[in-house]
């Protein structure tokens, strides 16, 4: 697309994104960024009458040009993109005509127009940034994936077990994002009071983090109205106008009736009903619970009833983990005093050392690994030796491991990547003492809602470690705490044939068999009179 097309259609499309008084100055920056870009030459660095260290400062000046041009050049080609899909969702929109159709389609277009904001919001913020020089060793970023979330809802007990009171609906969505990565998850329709939990299967994996993430948490909910609400009444009138007065009237009112309901915003509002924050300390390989801050919605009956908290599951896995950050060629020096030529790989927090790259290659075991985390010391040898150091404490005892490399050049870049791997041991905290899993994202995302089969309290564990031996089965209360029946809780309460809450709302007036043969030891059982 033409850079002057692309400014056009920006200015169109957001127009009617932003209010009036933002669009001037937004349209303005955006056009800046979209005019055709001047082409730059760097001229070659010249090494005459400067150092080395002058030369290489230069090339990596212009190194950080050339990656800063190329990060707002990709900005703009989302912008870009962003602009073409809310055209083609907002057209989508206006074409739908079943309800479920046009939440997705809302939806679609509250997603792109939360990453447009994000994507121009970055642009002047690099606009405003001052000019950075790249450094020669950069910390591991890392891949970022939520799954497994669900959110407990709080009814009250006339509506969820009684099945009356509360009569509303929701359509509800998950917004996750890291800086301008921005996901979305199913939307869940229609939410009643049938439902004890919001469960969602998606994973949403994010690339390229750094150690200060933060990944904000938005759920966005809409009030479905039925048939009898007033929202809906225009529609009504609409549909029913032909069979109520002549035809050419009923033309000319519904024209009317239809340019009212095109005047006002485009398709369902998709509300912030409650927001969380997470970071690094938040990461793990299980499942673990959240605060929500929810939100202040107008009205009250907007506000879906949420619990206040949620559970999901926040993996990271460091990029240096899944592959190499440096390889190359070293000679080892052996026990027996020998110099022994390796081919060695920086991986996962150690140092694989191979006799040959063919070793490497045919996947053979490592005929020497060195750990390399947050207590490994790195240090050069004596001055020109062309040494590297390696010390471990290893049972309380110092084990160092000597390297040489072929040049000073080679030694400065071993030395630099070793100590870069140490520091992201100790950047990367638990994600970088575990391995964490990092599922495929979109594995689950044909979901269809399910009927309830419990809630979140019900399968919630009594405690959260458990023998192995009742790995396989949730342990009961006489498996943790190793009761008779005769003495425990449960046996007291099932032996006076008094059926849960949860029974009750759902007891069908059968006879139970067996019903009174144990004698209760409850206090307040009926049977205990005498």
């Amino acid at each position: 697309m033409a850079p002057r097309k692309a400014s056009s259609l920006a200015r169109k499309s957001l127009s009617k994104i932003f209010s009036k008084d933002k669009v001037g100055k937004t349209i303005g920056d955006l056009s800046l960024r979209l005019r055709p870009r001047e082409r730059r030459t760097v001229q070659p660095v010249r090494v005459i009458g400067r150092s080395r260290a002058a030369a290489a400062a230069a090339a990596a000046s212009a190194q950080a040009l050339y990656a800063d041009e190329n990060q707002e050049l990709d900005l703009e080609q989302k912008i870009d993109v962003e602009i073409r899909m809310r055209e083609g969702t907002t057209r989508l929109l206006a074409a739908c005509r079943h309800q479920t159709q046009t939440l997705e389609a809302a939806k679609s277009l509250h997603t792109s127009n939360e990453r447009m904001s994000a994507y121009m919001a970055e642009l002047q913020r690099r606009r405003r940034a001052p000019a950075r020089t790249l450094s020669q060793s950069t910390p591991s970023t890392a891949r970022v994936s939520v799954s497994d979330l669900r959110m407990p809802l709080m009814w009250r007990d006339t509506d969820h077990f009684k099945n009356k009171g509360d009569h509303r609906r929701f359509a509800v969505f998950v917004l996750t994002r890291i800086g301008t990565q921005i996901l979305d998850s199913t939307l869940l329709c229609p939410v009643d009071r049938s439902l004890t939990d919001l469960t969602y299967p998606d994973v949403h994996v994010f690339n390229n983090v750094p150690t200060d993430f933060e990944l904000r948490l938005e759920i966005w909910g809409h009030v479905m109205q039925d048939d009898m609400s007033i929202a809906s009444t225009p529609h009504k009138i609409k549909r029913s106008i032909h069979s109520s007065i002549s035809r050419t009237v009923g033309k000319k009112l519904a024209a009317s009736l239809r340019d009212e309901l095109n005047t006002g915003r485009i398709g369902p509002n998709f509300e912030l009903m409650a927001s969380a924050h997470l970071s690094l300390d938040d990461v793990g390989d299980s499942v673990h619970t959240h605060d929500l801050q929810l939100e202040n919605v107008e009205p009250r009956s907007h506000q879906l009833p949420l619990f206040g908290h949620f559970c999901c599951r926040l993996a990271a896995q460091p990029d240096c983990v899944s592959r190499e950050a440096y390889s190359g060629n070293a000679l080892l020096l052996e026990s027996s005093g020998v110099w022994t030529q390796m081919h060695g790989a920086l991986q996962a927090f150690r140092l694989d050392l191979w006799r040959s790259l063919n070793d490497k290659e045919a996947a053979k075991k490592p005929a020497k690994t060195v750990t390399v985390d947050r207590d490994t010391l790195i240090q050069p040898g004596k001055s020109g030796s062309r040494e590297i150091l390696i010390s471990n404490v290893i049972e309380g005892c110092d084990n160092v491991v000597i390297l040489k490399a072929g040049s000073a050049e080679e030694q400065h870049k071993w030395i630099r990547n070793l100590t870069q791997h140490s520091k992201d041991h100790l950047r990367w905290k638990q994600a970088a003492l575990e391995k964490m899993e990092i599922q495929s994202p979109g594995s689950n995302r044909n979901f269809v809602r399910q009927l309830r089969q419990g809630s979140l309290y019900d399968e919630t564990p009594l405690i959260e470690s458990v023998q192995t031996e009742f790995a396989n089965h949730r342990p009961t209360v006489q498996d943790i705490f190793g009761l008779t029946p005769a003495s425990s809780l449960s046996s007291c309460a099932s032996s006076s044939s008094s059926p849960t809450f949860r029974e009750r709302s759902h007891s069908n007036s059968k006879p139970r068999p067996n019903s009174g043969t144990i004698r209760s030891h409850w206090p307040f059982s009926r049977n205990n009179h005498d």
